[in-house]
């Protein structure tokens, strides 16, 4: 659990850094990662930094009975869909969609989505702000440690300038090669792109230093001591959005906290312990945001797919369809019950 906190302070720190924070060898803590990765356990993935030109929404779906998991699997097929989750109450599948503008959202969400066969209903929520990091912590190193191993060059995680930068076709390329290894070394990088170590580590440090791209560390959440996450939508009054937001986003336990557009315009997902635990976080927005009002709140039965790693029943990683928000927009590829 100390590697896994360690690589959410820094995906990419070195096996050095990780080992002489932890107070293990550089082999052991290689030994350790290798040892997750490859039982799908743990992954590093590139993910949009805080300056990339993105727009995103919410899109849940009621799906017909006995076709919830084939529905979200035909949902996490298309690379725009970062992630899919199961969930009890009205609707069965709760995803996040992203594109690298409004026109390519809109065909994303008319015209693409709804053609999967096996929906009932379903519902978007456009995106405005993002008050969660990708930096989430575990507590099980000091904050020494946590020092220790942080990239001082990496900046915060939290968007605090528009987002108007975009990728050059070397950029995306690069990107998308760290989907599937977001740790993986400059010389590998180079010879799967067709360049040299040098232009490849150079071009990765500015597109980190200019929030184009970042990296997060996710793990198969029941083995890590955290099985339960519950999706909440507060009705957050306008005045006090950026309070709310920047407050929740900031907790432990909060994994995502977006505002959106409509009545209930705050979506937060947060990971527990145990399912007990949800009315502490239910009691903790209560008195702390009186005027908040709760309108809905579900638990996640399964996750499908996350960041761009496909899932199977125990969280582990299975595969990967990269999260590619300028893919083609298809509108026929990926259907279900037909």
């Amino acid at each position: 659990m100390s590697l896994l906190d360690a690589l959410h302070v820094n995906p990419r720190a070195s096996f050095a850094q990780l080992g002489s924070a932890l107070e293990i060898s550089a082999v052991t803590a290689a030994r350790r990662w290798h040892r997750l990765s490859a039982s799908g356990r743990a992954w590093v993935s590139s993910v949009p930094g805080p300056r990339l030109a993105l727009v995103g929404a919410v899109y849940e779906v009621e799906a017909k009975p006995g076709l919830t998991e084939e529905v979200g699997r035909a949902l996490a097929a298309i690379p725009q869909v970062a992630s899919v989750y199961v969930t009890d109450g009205s609707f069965d599948l709760h995803s996040l969609v992203f594109a690298g503008d409004m026109d390519a959202l809109g065909s994303l969400l008319v015209d693409v989505i709804p053609r999967i066969g096996g929906m009932v209903r379903a519902r978007a929520h456009v995106g405005t702000e993002w008050f969660s990091g990708l930096r989430w912590r575990l507590g099980a190193i000091s904050s020494g440690q946590a020092r220790a191993v942080a990239d001082d060059h990496a900046g915060s995680d939290r968007p605090r300038a528009p987002r108007t930068r975009v990728f050059d076709e070397a950029d995306h390329a690069l990107y998308l090669a760290l989907q599937h290894d977001g740790r993986a070394g400059y010389r590998d990088l180079a010879r799967d792109l067709g360049t040299s170590e040098h232009l490849v580590r150079r071009r990765l440090t500015s597109l980190v230093r200019r929030g184009m791209v970042s990296f997060r560390t996710d793990f198969a959440r029941g083995e890590g001591g955290w099985p339960a996450e519950l999706v909440l939508w507060l009705a957050v009054p306008h005045e006090l959005l950026e309070q709310v937001g920047t407050e929740i986003g900031s907790w432990p336990e909060t994994r995502i906290c977006l505002s959106v557009v409509g009545s209930a315009n705050l979506l937060v997902m947060a990971q527990v312990h145990q399912l007990a635990d949800f009315g502490q976080i239910l009691e903790r927005v209560r008195i702390t945001f009186p005027a908040v009002a709760l309108r809905d709140q579900r638990v996640v039965l399964r996750s499908l797919k996350s960041g761009g790693r496909l899932q199977d029943r125990a969280g582990h990683a299975t595969g990967v369809v990269p999260v590619d928000l300028w893919a083609p927009v298809l509108s026929t590829s990926h259907v279900a019950g037909r």
